[in-house]
């Protein structure tokens, strides 16, 4: 009689937490496409442009809203179950704290295996695909007609051009691009660069500032071509103190120009290292590793003071890719696992405060997430990729926290119990 009891609780409030959950999720995901879609309607795009890509991006933040929905779902469910006494009445009848979180269990751990088994696989491509975006919207841009005051994202690693105006969709005034570029002169005889992508960050970008602009596709070579007129082109050129970090070792000139032609390469099966599958990203990660270790082995038998300073920037370069890679793993790591985190905190902030206000378990549990959880894992990825520090510890720190709090909470709830 006892178990059939327990099975019918445990129903009831498996369906109270589902429902919670999945009106949090919708939400959010209802939140985040507005968000999204204000933002690109605030760059000159229409809603019928935007429209194919959204379904992609709430796909993508599932991964971030998931977590949050878990923490709605367990502190609204348990937070009602508090305020209309049914908590005082399930400990007068035996039932301890720890079998009412049985429920939560059941939701909590199938969502987090999910988003464990997809994090290295269908979170890359989504995260791929979002920032491809850009690609798509330049062969939209007829539909554009005319905007002012606009941006384009030209390629996944960084290509921005700024416009004051635009015509017809292709027609652009006072155009600003910061961009790392090789230049050079192109058979006509007209100046024009190609935007490189290798996002290393060891070559400070150049400027370009132009009155008018048109864009073309040529789909055959699969590039973007911006034609500039009336130009100034502001460039780095190094001063060759190679032993300084980042910026210090060079100056930018300027140039004047008539016509300046700029090329993004359209590639969508180029990824950036954190668009790669875990499996791919770890063989990334070896090859640098590798690269890395042969140069430090060249360097000491080396003697050119030139050569060990390029080797020297080469490993710096490995070095950050390696923990970029590394920091990239252990993010999408804690952040599937911060499902069981926020559950496990939920759950004893409902029943510990008490209030016949369900609502303040859940301003409560957001407010550690935000101050504590965020703050720690997003501000480990920065530090592991600035100090090599291991990111098992750094980003993962926001989740070994919550579940310290969470362990504290529990054991107050089964000393009260």
């Amino acid at each position: 009689m006892k178990s059939r009891y327990f099975s019918t609780l445990d129903r009831y409030l498996f369906r109270e937490l589902l429902l919670n959950f999945c009106l949090g999720l919708m939400f959010l995901s209802l939140l985040v496409g507005i968000v999204f879609a204000m933002k690109a309607v605030d760059s000159g795009y229409s809603i019928k442009i935007i429209l194919p890509w959204l379904f992609d991006s709430l796909l993508y933040s599932l991964y971030f809203t998931t977590p949050i929905s878990i923490l709605i779902s367990s502190t609204l469910s348990y937070g009602r179950f508090v305020a209309d006494l049914e908590y005082t009445a399930a400990m007068a009848s035996g039932i301890t704290p720890a079998r009412l979180f049985v429920p939560m269990q059941w939701l909590a751990i199938p969502v987090a295996l999910f988003l464990m088994l997809t994090q290295s696989t269908i979170l890359p491509e989504l995260q791929h695909r979002k920032e491809d975006i850009g690609r798509f919207l330049v062969k939209q841009l007829q539909n554009l007609g005319n905007g002012k005051q606009g941006q384009l994202q030209l390629d996944n690693h960084g290509g921005l051009v700024h416009w004051r105006e635009i015509q017809n969709g292709k027609h652009l005034t006072d155009v600003f691009i910061q961009k790392q570029m090789n230049i050079g002169r192109g058979t006509d005889g007209v100046a024009n660069a190609v935007a490189t992508t290798s996002g290393s960050g060891e070559t400070p970008g150049t400027k370009i500032r132009a009155e008018r602009a048109q864009l073309s596709i040529d789909d055959e070579t699969a590039m973007i071509r911006l034609t500039l007129n009336k130009v100034e082109v502001s460039f780095p050129v190094s001063e060759a103190q190679s032993d300084k970090p980042d910026f210090l070792g060079w100056h930018h000139e300027k140039i004047q120009l008539d016509r300046f032609n700029i090329d993004f390469p359209i590639n969508s099966e180029s990824r950036r290292l954190n668009d790669l599958p875990t499996s791919e990203l770890q063989i990334a990660m070896e090859g640098f590793k590798d690269q890395e270790k042969a140069l430090r082995e060249q360097i000491a038998i080396a003697d050119d003071p030139a050569f060990i300073a390029s080797s020297n920037a080469a490993i710096r370069t490995a070095q950050k890719s390696i923990r970029k890679g590394d920091t990239e793993i252990w993010r999408r790591r804690a952040m599937a696992l911060s499902v069981i985190s926020f559950a496990l905190l939920g759950f004893p902030l409902a029943l510990i405060l008490k209030r016949s206000q369900k609502l303040i378990p859940f301003f409560f549990g957001m407010l550690i997430v935000l101050v504590i959880f965020f703050p720690l894992t997003y501000g480990g990825i920065q530090f592991s990729r600035a100090t090599g520090y291991p990111a098992w510890i750094t980003v993962m720190s926001g989740n070994y926290v919550i579940l310290l709090i969470s362990s504290g909470l529990l054991y107050r709830v089964r000393a009260r119990g």
